[in-house]
């Protein structure tokens, strides 16, 4: 199991288009086989994201970023990111 919590931080006018970007591949990426957890969540501050992902392995974990809703959205983040996403992966206790 491979779980994860991705850090997005755009840029302050990019902030909604970025948002809306991920919140575009929420549900297809929910459906992607071995994909267990696809979460969305923002700061109070509205100034970062929050992905919390559930992948069975990582083999779909590769499949994920292969797709291509997901290359776009890395895509977006060239440019519109205030700095690079923060990957955290996480074991249970």
């Amino acid at each position: 199991m491979i779980n994860i919590v991705a850090i997005i931080t755009p840029k302050a006018a990019l902030f909604d288009d970025c948002k809306g970007r991920l919140q575009s591949i929420l549900a297809v990426t929910r459906a992607e086989p071995g994909c267990n957890r696809f979460e969305l969540f923002v700061s109070k501050e509205q100034r970062c994201l929050f992905l919390v992902e559930q992948f069975e392995s990582q083999a779909a974990l590769d499949d994920h970023y292969a797709q291509p809703y997901t290359k776009a959205v890395f895509t977006f983040y060239e440019n519109a990111l205030a700095k690079p996403v923060e990957v955290e992966k996480m074991e249970e206790c």
